[in-house]
């Protein structure tokens, strides 16, 4: 009777734990883990030192800009496209010239995210949604004069 009693109860145990595992693979989250990226000046030149990052589709993002240059002539901001194509970022970067009220980010439907304008010793972020097509995505500075050369690229997995 011991027997049958101690067969009955592991099998109910295997039965629960087999129902729970399958509730466990059902409840399983896909969304990838936000992450927040640091990403500085070069000094006083007009480069990103981190000029390039890898997120995965669809991840959150937050992007801090800090702006670790001490020339005051080195006001930055952090601006992420969607796509890698040197039209886009000419375009975009040439409406910005005309964007001082919205800190020289224009309206454009390439951008995807955009930080403030940080003078030196100052912080900025912004958080935005990782685009869903895997491949390499730029971001740009587009202060006045500061996108030919001031540029880095996202790589989405």
């Amino acid at each position: 009777m011991r027997t049958i009693l101690r067969s009955l109860f592991v099998l109910f145990l295997l039965a629960g734990l087999t129902a729970l595992g399958a509730q466990t693979t059902l409840a399983y989250d896909t969304d990838p883990e936000p992450i927040r990226v640091v990403i500085e000046p070069d000094g006083n030149q007009m480069l990103f030192a981190q000029d390039e990052f890898t997120a995965k589709a669809g991840q959150e993002i937050t992007l801090v800009f800090k702006n670790t240059a001490t020339s005051p002539a080195m006001v930055h901001n952090v601006v992420i496209l969607n796509d890698n194509d040197d039209a886009t970022i000419n375009r975009v970067g040439q409406a910005a010239l005309t964007a001082s009220d919205n800190e020289y980010v224009p309206e454009d439907d390439a951008i995807i995210g955009a930080t403030a304008l940080a003078k030196p010793g100052e912080t900025v972020e912004v958080t935005f949604t990782a685009p869903s097509e895997p491949g390499k995505y730029s971001y740009v500075c587009t202060f006045p004069g500061h996108y030919s050369m001031m540029r880095g690229t996202l790589t989405i997995q």
